[in-house]
């Protein structure tokens, strides 16, 4: 039996049956991961890694798109790290999805160097000292650079990948320079971006990066999405 603590309670994903745990006063998944997932391009039998995993949502929305995937989520806050294990023991995917609550940053006492084909992450997109902190510290934690920075995740995604592995992240358009900047630094050529507006008429807000580790320069710039909906994109 899975326990269900105080404040939580359990949501239907719609796809292939699977449910997630979530905090009714806590730091709840958003579009924005639900995007990434879509965006992402995997094949059979890879082994996939999703940094600052939060609920754990990417690696059960990957499972089941392939053929025997072996996926890690690692989550430096403990209670959501909890909570996403026992969503994957919900799901009775423990032979495919495995949580780690570790400060991804520390992570290479797991991991050999390129054990991995395709690294994932909707990371923090505000810098410390811009933007108002919100007081909920899973919140901030996932919306500013609080426990690590941007250039922390591309130096350890360029760690964790093989050669000519693959890298799917999730970010603010206004900062797309910068993160491509910091991806060719460490050997990750960006390969394609995918700008998601809020609405028609509006510049992007949130762009999806597609980048390789020793890939060579071509840039693909795919159509963008619109969202026509209520909720604020990129509000985590």
């Amino acid at each position: 039996m899975i326990k269900i603590k105080n404040g939580e309670k359990i949501e239907d994903l719609g796809d292939k049956g699977l449910k997630i745990i979530q905090a009714r006063n806590s730091y709840r998944f958003s579009v924005d991961s639900v995007l990434l997932t879509k965006f992402i391009k995997i094949k059979d039998y890879e082994n996939i890694i999703d940094l600052g995993t939060g609920s754990g949502i990417i690696p059960l929305l990957l499972f089941g798109q392939r053929k025997g995937l072996s996926i890690y989520g690692i989550e430096i806050q403990k209670k959501l790290a909890d909570m996403a294990r026992r969503s994957v023991e919900l799901n009775k995917l423990q032979d495919s999805i495995t949580i780690i609550q570790e400060d991804f940053k520390n992570i290479k006492k797991f991991f050999k160097n390129g054990q991995f084909d395709v690294v994932v992450s909707n990371p923090p997109y505000i810098s410390m000292g811009q933007g108002k902190i919100n007081p909920l510290s899973s919140k901030a934690i996932a919306r500013h650079e609080i426990k690590s920075n941007l250039e922390d995740l591309i130096s350890i995604s360029n760690y964790l990948l093989k050669n000519k592995g693959r890298i799917y992240l999730i970010y603010k358009s206004n900062k797309l320079i910068k993160l491509i900047v910091i991806l060719k630094k460490y050997g990750i050529e960006s390969k394609v971006v995918k700008f998601i507006h809020f609405k028609p008429g509006e510049n992007a807000n949130l762009v999806l990066l597609e980048g390789i580790k020793g890939g060579k320069e071509e840039l693909k710039v795919e159509d963008p999405i619109f969202l026509n909906i209520n909720q604020k994109i990129g509000d985590k």
